[in-house]
């Protein structure tokens, strides 16, 4: 299983999520979209030119903005727990 969540420093569901991977201890990729230009522009590419985030990608799945329920349940889905 492959994720990747791109995010920001400080943004509230960004460091849940990320603390919630770290605590599962489930390998991930993060990138933060206000330091990485290429998440940066991926990211306008997938919000019709805005930059959002978190943005999670796992597998060939994404999750547009997920929020904490949507996170929880995918979680719950994967039987990862955190």
């Amino acid at each position: 299983m492959k994720i990747v969540l791109y995010g920001r420093k400080g943004h509230a569901h960004t460091v849940a999520y990320k603390n919630f991977l770290k605590s599962a201890e489930v390998p991930f990729e993060y990138k933060d979209v206000s330091v990485d230009n290429e998440a940066k522009e991926h990211t306008k590419e997938l919000y019709d030119g805005q930059v959002k985030y978190p943005t999670l990608f796992v597998d060939d799945e994404v999750y547009l903005t997920p929020s904490s329920d949507t996170f929880n349940k995918l979680m719950q889905d994967l039987k990862l727990k955190g």
